[in-house]
């Protein structure tokens, strides 16, 4: 694991909004949560299913975090 702050600079210094970000080794998700927070599509690779569980896990908070202050 590593601090969700170290993929959020790389992506935005790297990408535009509604770019196409690839992660092939998913994990818990750790690189997708900043791209959906900073507006970028994203795709993520895991093998693992407990991994998988655990990412759908987080970024369903993510999805829900932004419903809400849309909807506010």
């Amino acid at each position: 694991p590593f601090p969700i702050q170290l993929p959020e600079r790389c992506i935005k210094l790297f990408s535009y909004e509604n770019d196409v970000i690839l992660d092939p080794f998913l994990g818990s998700g750790t690189t997708l949560i900043p791209c959906m927070k900073n507006n970028r599509k994203c795709i993520g690779v895991e093998f693992d299913k407990e991994y998988c569980q655990i990412a759908q896990k987080r970024l369903n908070g993510i999805i829900e975090e932004k419903n809400q202050t849309k909807l506010a």
